[in-house]
């Protein structure tokens, strides 16, 4: 599976303190159709485990051997990987596609702050210099200090500057620098955002269904209902935080940014029409609702008498979910975060790619890290 560091985080901070070695694998260029973006990694330990994933199959095999190698020999190595047309049983793609990877051997002084801020979900930026006529290197900035060195003075003056401005974005970028007498240098820049909020709405097997993918899809969960009874830490294993208050109140004490999800599972007429009112007219990147049509036509009715203008009212999904066909929560939450995925940043149609032309993977732009 391939993975961004922050999925990989508890396991290489776990190496981290046990003073196991390890070496970190990152792609750093793609072209043509492949399932990893670039800031994609994978680690592996001296002990032979491994956490992420570059691209599956048989390049992950050359990955790890890479790995392997660089661990014992403590220097840094790159490849590429490309499409191989004949049969030959030899690493390649079979996608017709190539992807760069650097290996590198854990830097514990420079991975330790990274994996701490990300663990914790704060911002924070990190950079993976490839000089051409030098081993790369990592380097890692939060707003008050850099750790990490490229050998050029120049070259992490300019990283340092430059990693303020993705780790507060968000997004991953290859940028050219030119360093000391001129030299250009290749800098991978990825800002590490803290992971976007899901907040659920209402206790139901669905919101139980839902904290799970929630969590395995990277976000911070948060299920709220107001009824102690059901609100208990046990019943929602996978949730970050289980809040026992009214869903209006909780919503109106809290951040929103455009990359919060807000998905309202409850049956409460009495107070849908407040939460859905705050939840439309902040900032929320996805507002859905559970109910029939028949239900979505009456709640349309009632957020129009209370104000909210046609523009508020599109951005709401209800009845909410792709069109699958679910009838088990566990099948519903599918069909939720189907349409999440396919609407988050307007990558998908949420139609099968059996009936669509085009790449597959479609890494536009500066993928959000």
């Amino acid at each position: 599976m391939t993975a961004e560091i922050r999925y990989v985080a508890p396991a290489l901070r776990q190496w981290c303190s046990a003073a196991v070695p390890f070496a970190v694998a990152t792609v750093v260029g793609v072209s043509g159709s492949t399932p990893c973006p670039v800031g994609t990694v994978m680690a592996v330990c001296a002990t032979g485990e491994v956490a992420g994933g570059v691209a599956g199959g048989c390049v992950d095999g050359a990955v790890f051997t890479a790995a392997q190698e660089a661990i014992r020999s403590g220097r840094a190595h790159r490849s590429r990987y490309a499409h191989q047309s004949d049969a030959a049983p030899i690493v390649g793609l079979a996608c017709r596609s190539e992807i760069d990877v650097v290996v590198l051997p854990a830097a514990v002084d420079v991975l330790t702050p990274l994996l701490d801020r990300l663990l914790a979900n704060q911002t924070v930026g990190s950079a993976l210099v490839l000089p051409a006529d030098r081993p790369a290197a990592l380097l890692v900035a939060d707003p008050n200090r850099l750790w990490g060195s490229s050998g050029d003075a120049e070259v992490d003056e300019m990283v340092a500057c430059r990693l303020r401005v993705p780790a507060s974005h968000g997004g991953r970028q290859i940028e050219r620098l030119v360093g000391a007498r001129g030299r250009p240098v290749d800098v991978l820049l990825v800002g590490h955002q803290p992971a976007p909020r899901m907040l659920l709405y209402g206790m139901s097997p669905v919101a139980r269904a839902m904290s799970q993918l929630g969590r395995f899809l990277g976000f911070d969960v948060t299920v709220c209902d107001p009824r102690p009874t059901f609100m208990q830490a046990g019943h929602f294993p996978d949730a970050h935080q289980v809040v026992c208050d009214w869903p209006h109140r909780h919503l109106s004490s809290i951040d929103v940014d455009a990359r919060t999800v807000i998905v309202v599972l409850s049956h409460d007429d009495r107070h849908e029409t407040e939460l859905l009112s705050l939840a439309l007219r902040g900032r929320a990147g996805y507002v859905g609702v559970m109910g029939s049509r028949v239900t979505q036509r009456e709640r349309l009715l009632r957020l129009t008498a209370a104000g909210l203008t046609a523009d508020d009212l599109c951005r709401l999904r209800a009845p909410i979910g792709l069109d699958l066909g679910a009838q088990t929560p566990q099948e519903t939450a599918v069909s939720i975060c189907a349409e999440l995925v396919a609407v988050s940043g307007a990558r998908g149609t949420g139609r099968p790619l059996t009936y669509l032309d085009g790449p597959i993977h479609r890494h536009a732009g500066a993928p959000v890290g």
